[in-house]
């Protein structure tokens, strides 16, 4: 089984560089403000010309973004946009954000509480989710795993969306996942650093031969 793998929280040429050639689909940029690992635009922009020889997908990350700021991020010419925002966001929100970058472009990622289940009010607006772990004060980034139950459960009750498992996935669980929930892609993030924003090689080349030993 083939697993596509996000590497997040990118925020310099060489560690993009080496997660690409190492193996990883996706590339994720944070702008939300409180995350340490948070990258501007114009730095974005900067990086991204450093890799024109290398193809990838680019991943705008952020928290709840004003529609204004969605069309900033559009300039730059992302793939794909990730909102992490509170489960009982009011819908007219995430409706502005589909009006402007479509559903098969955005990546939703609800903070969902222990206890309840996955909002279906939600599965109009995107094709794509993201399931991280749960934090009463965070939005991602807390190095915590997520409720890989609750993924499974939801990846089998609707199985036309695509679901992308993060919080904590890494070189030293990566293979209990992926034989464990059939997981399809997944988005690593702190488990592959030595520090916020700065990525280890040796983890992501761990990683990526875990997954290489899964597919023989």
């Amino acid at each position: 089984m083939s697993v596509e793998v996000k590497v997040c929280g990118i925020t310099n040429g060489k560690d993009a560089r080496i997660a690409l050639t190492l193996g990883a689909k996706y590339l994720g940029f944070i702008l939300y403000s409180k995350s340490p690992r948070k990258i501007s635009l114009q730095d974005i922009k900067g990086i991204k010309d450093e890799l024109d020889d290398l193809i990838f997908k680019s991943v705008a990350v952020d928290v709840c973004p004003d529609p204004y700021d969605v069309a900033r991020m559009k300039e730059v010419g992302f793939q794909y946009y990730q909102f992490h925002f509170p489960a009982d966001l009011d819908l007219d929100v995430i409706k502005q954000w589909t009006e402007v970058i479509q559903p098969a472009n955005l990546w939703l990622a609800p903070k969902i509480p222990p206890g309840i289940d996955f909002p279906e009010s939600l599965l109009e607006f995107a094709d794509t989710f993201l399931i991280d772990a749960y934090s009463d004060d965070k939005f991602g980034g807390t190095g915590k795993s997520a409720d890989w139950s609750s993924f499974s459960r939801y990846q089998k009750k609707y199985p036309d969306k695509k679901w992308i498992l993060a919080g904590g996935m890494g070189p030293e669980n990566i293979s209990t996942a992926v034989t464990q929930i059939k997981i399809e892609t997944v988005d690593v993030n702190s488990a592959v650093e030595s520090g916020p924003g700065v990525k280890d090689e040796s983890k992501i080349k761990k990683l990526f031969l875990c997954l290489q030993e899964l597919e023989k």
